[in-house]
């Protein structure tokens, strides 16, 4: 886990947290109660989106009656989420909505990504990267080459000593869209099939022959966290917003079986780097 987010520890402690209560059959009128504070504060603080004062940890520990190894593992885990990034200088370029998603990221186990349209940001050449952000009005000037930057700087965890494991199935489209030209677009595949051999990362191509698949038309990503009981954080993107997924077993399980269904209707991971060797060679 990288040391510069405290969401990850956030979310584990805010897991154990509910999980506690629940198991007292507690609702969340009482440790509210307790803290002076809101029921739905309370619900911010088991999600992971607010931190929680070690005051009221202490607190909470005491009344969901947690001792012990745990209430010292879960009082470190407090520490550590209320640890503060550190600055970067490409941070305020990323919208609030996304810099989540790069803090999960940080910490995830795993990360798995189906992609209609481009290739991931964990796997682009700077080129390419640039080439896509540059097609968009949105982003000021003065930001692009912090924007790039910052996907950049995501990549070294592609490699790095606790790198994630990575599986990308990307449509064919991806592949044959001339993004930033053609050179850009060989420099592209070349990274694509270079990064592929690396033994914690998968990609997968899904062809324009495979017709209709459980995922047509729905990009998706899914991000495995530490002690996340089997689930995924599901992760939607859209132009100006996004959608997180991480509180809901039933709906995460169902991307869990898309994504299960998907896999198959691609190509082998063998199969799918021959075709990005063969595009390569394409004018």
């Amino acid at each position: 886990m990288s040391s510069t987010s405290s969401t990850v520890p956030k979310r584990q402690l805010g897991m154990a947290l509910r999980k506690h209560r629940e198991a007292l059959a507690m609702e969340r009128e009482e440790p509210a109660r307790l803290l002076d504070c809101s029921p739905s504060k309370i619900g911010r603080i088991e999600n992971g989106d607010v931190g929680v004062k070690s005051s009221e940890l202490r607190d909470l520990l005491g009344l969901y009656q947690v001792k012990g190894r745990e209430r010292a593992d879960l009082e470190r885990l407090g520490q550590q989420s209320r640890q503060r990034r550190k600055r970067t200088t490409y941070g305020t370029a990323l919208p609030d909505w996304f810099r989540r998603y790069v803090n999960l990221e940080e910490g995830a186990t795993s990360v798995r990504t189906y992609d209609v349209e481009l290739v991931p940001g964990l796997f682009q050449t700077e080129d390419y990267a640039r080439a896509v952000t540059q097609a968009s009005p949105l982003p000021a000037p003065a930001d692009v080459d912090r924007l790039i930057a910052a996907r950049m700087a995501r990549q070294a965890r592609v490699t790095g000593d606790d790198a994630p494991e990575l599986h990308a199935v990307l449509s064919e489209g991806v592949l044959r869209t001339q993004v930033g030209g053609p050179d850009v677009m060989r420099a592209q595949l070349t990274k694509l099939r270079e990064v592929a051999r690396l033994p914690n990362v998968t990609i997968q191509i899904c062809p324009f022959g495979a017709g209709a698949h459980a995922a047509t038309g729905f990009p998706f990503t899914l991000l495995r966290l530490p002690n996340a009981d089997g689930l995924d954080v599901v992760y939607l993107e859209d132009l100006t917003a996004a959608r997180y997924i991480d509180n809901d077993p039933m709906e995460q399980q169902k991307y869990g079986l898309i994504w299960s269904y998907l896999i198959r209707a691609a190509l082998s991971p063998a199969k799918s780097i021959k075709l990005v060797t063969t595009l390569m060679d394409v004018p």
